[in-house]
């Protein structure tokens, strides 16, 4: 199958309303995050893929990673009923620390842990207007942490939400939504919208038949203004405000507990937050355009074994102008200021308990048409400066040949790094309890942590791509990228000192991280659209990885060594989206993801795989008359999973592949 794939490769493209839009249109949708400015996906140089409100309405997902599970190259992993992994291009895990996650210019990202809390984050599917995907490096313009991809969620504009929106669901694992959206013009040329939404979902079930104790629930609310002036100034502001309750079950190192030398907390953990942006826009001229972001994010989290509060001020300047008739100049310049406190907690300690840093960076970016409309050359660099490892420099050259009005190539060469987060410089987490296999006397648990260390640099990344697009029809079009992916000084363990003498039975180790790691990965991606008839499209995605590291004998951690087998090395995904009648969808998506490890602590310290599967979403829509919408959703119908396949270390951890079905009612007014 791969060499057939192979021959075709390419990436893909989503339609803002798969039942409107030619596929032809489709490759004249707009993006923005590959250039920090509008263009069409055709003229983009890098691997995107965009999933438009049409496909997030067809796709039946109640979060937002369910809705990446259509995006080659992507990595999504459901840890229990309320956690989630995602990554692009490998390194999946708890804290996948090579992508970077946006909502409308506002980074995700968590600075002391290097990563996504993706439960924290629960918008209003409704509302977005597409989810820019690009796998690949994206330093160049969003800087550092963005490494193997970059996730920009771009919601709808309050003009674009006018009247009123109620939606209710409840189903066997979804045990309640709510929704409630209302947007209104409350001065001329200046548009407003308010919105709330609830979710209640039940906990998973484990292999061995019992609830797995990870049930939650979470409550939402927020709003937008939007407004447009006579002198050409447009200004956004906009905030939302969360709570959520989660249930997660823990085993915390014990090594006084014997033969298990671990003990099972049930954890209740509550996280919440609050964030606000304002950005504002002008267009100097038809050729200059300059915008101005300010956001202030806040954040606290509190659970067994750290208790952790976040507040993040982030400003960015942005200029686009056009130098003669051959060069389309982007540049900008950026401060983010991070204040961080941790307290209480078991397993993990920082030190300091408070921190603040600060980051400086500016971008600069020259799009030249070499050929006008035939040959076109990208060059351009990130310059950050932070408090940890200083100056970092990231710069790529890429290069787009539209070949025929059908098709076109590019190819790219980037590079990328990865700041070290506060916990690989300061925190010290204690993980892992071994038998030590001393006689008599001696210690019989090792008890090992991971420790910060002030050595520690950035992750480094050479990336080279080549992708090519194809429509050979106006019913066919493809979207195929190879990557080769070259890494360097990432992640490892030391070796371990005593940190502390034989207490009773056990001795303990701390483990200092090291940048001893080094590796390649490297794979295909191929997304592919057809349209058999003007009510039946299928959408094909399907993505190949291999990922090789080095590291060191003496690393007992070796979490990147982990990280990068637990990637499954095939994934495959088919969507058919069928309107039989104008008024009825019928949905269905086959997913296939090979044998992997787990993406979760445990995988750490166990070999055991977990197999491949295969798995199939049924949805069934009806609109009995303009704005109402009946649906049911069947998630996990078809789960080829062999319960026997999964190994005995398994029993007692929540399942991904279970099956469950909601019905949910939609209301506009």
């Amino acid at each position: 199958m791969l060499p057939l794939l192979t021959s075709l490769l390419v990436m893909p493209v989503r339609g803002e309303d798969l039942t409107e839009l030619s596929l032809e249109e489709l490759l004249d949708v707009e993006v923005t995050s590959v250039g920090k400015k509008s263009q069409a996906l055709a003229d983009a140089a890098a691997a995107v893929f965009v999933i438009g409100a049409e496909d997030i309405r067809r796709s039946g997902a109640t979060a937002l990673p369910e809705l990446l599970r259509m995006v080659p190259g992507l990595q999504v992993s459901r840890l229990d009923a309320n956690k989630w992994a995602v990554s692009a291009r490998g390194f999946n895990g708890r804290f996948a620390n090579k992508l970077l996650v946006l909502i409308d210019g506002r980074t995700l990202y968590t600075p002391s842990f290097s990563g996504v809390y993706w439960e924290q984050h629960n918008p209003l599917l409704e509302d977005i207007e597409r989810i820019e995907v690009i796998r690949g490096p994206g330093a160049t313009l969003w800087g550092a942490n963005a490494v193997n991809g970059v996730i920009n969620i771009i919601t709808r504009s309050a003009e674009n939400t006018l009247g009123g929106l109620a939606s209710l669901g409840a189903g066997s694992e979804q045990r309640a939504m709510a929704a409630l959206r209302y947007g209104a013009e409350v001065a001329p040329d200046t548009f407003a919208r308010l919105y709330a939404k609830y979710q209640d979902h039940d906990a998973l079930i484990t292999l061995d038949g019992d609830g797995g104790r990870d049930d939650w629930d979470s409550g939402q609310g927020g709003f937008r203004v939007d407004s447009r002036f006579a002198d050409g100034n447009r200004l956004t502001v906009q905030g939302d405000l969360y709570r959520s309750n989660l249930r997660q079950q823990l085993n915390v190192p014990a090594p006084e507990v014997l033969p298990e030398r671990y003990v099972a907390v049930d954890d209740r953990l509550q996280a919440s937050g609050a964030n606000f942006l304002a950005r504002w826009e002008r267009a100097l001229s038809v050729s200059s355009q300059v915008s101005l972001q300010l956001y202030y994010d806040h954040v606290e989290r509190d659970e067994y074994y750290v208790s952790q509060r976040h507040d993040i001020l982030d400003v960015e300047f942005q200029h686009r102008v056009m130098l003669g008739a051959r060069h389309d100049l982007v540049w900008g310049l950026g401060y983010r200021h991070v204040a961080d406190d941790f307290s209480g907690g078991v397993l993990v300690d920082l030190d300091p308990d408070a921190e603040s840093r600060e980051l400086w960076n500016g971008f600069l970016q020259d799009e030249i048409d070499l050929v006008p409309g035939r040959l076109h050359l990208t060059l351009g660099s990130k310059f950050e400066h932070n408090d940890y490892t200083g100056f970092e420099l990231q710069p790529n050259i890429r290069l787009l040949w539209h070949a025929t009005d059908r098709s076109s190539v590019w190819g790219s060469v980037s590079r990328a790094v990865r700041t070290p987060s506060r916990a690989e410089r300061s925190a010290e987490v204690w993980a892992r309890v071994i038998e030590s296999g001393l006689p008599g006397s001696w210690p019989q648990s090792l008890v090992f942590a991971t420790a910060g260390d002030d050595d520690f640099v950035s992750e480094s990344l050479i990336a080279y791509e080549l992708g090519w697009r194809l429509a050979p029809s106006s019913r066919l079009n493809l979207d195929l990228t190879l990557f080769y992916n070259d890494y360097d000084d990432l992640r490892s363990s030391g070796d371990g000192v005593v940190q502390s003498g034989a207490d009773g039975d056990a001795l303990y180790f701390s483990l200092p991280f090291d940048n001893q790691a080094s590796g390649s990965g490297y794979g295909v991606e191929l997304a592919a659209e057809w349209q058999l008839r003007e009510w039946w499209r299928l959408a094909l995605a399907y993505g190949y990885l291999e990922v090789e590291l080095e590291v060191p004998e003496s690393s007992l951690d070796r979490s990147n060594e982990t990280l990068a087998r637990a990637d499954p090395r095939q994934q495959f995904s088919l969507r058919s989206l069928m309107n039989p009648r104008e008024d009825v969808d019928l949905d269905l998506w086959l997913r296939y993801v090979d044998s992997s490890y787990p993406p979760f602590d445990i995988g750490r310290f166990s070999d055991s795989r977990i197999p491949a599967y295969w798995e199939l979403d049924v949805r069934l829509a009806w609109r009995p008359r303009a704005g109402l919408e009946l649906a049911l959703v069947g998630q996990n119908l078809l789960s080829l999973a062999h319960p026997e396949g999964y190994p005995e270390a398994f029993a007692a951890l929540p399942l991904e592949v279970q099956r469950g079905v909601y019905a949910s009612v939609r209301l506009e007014f």
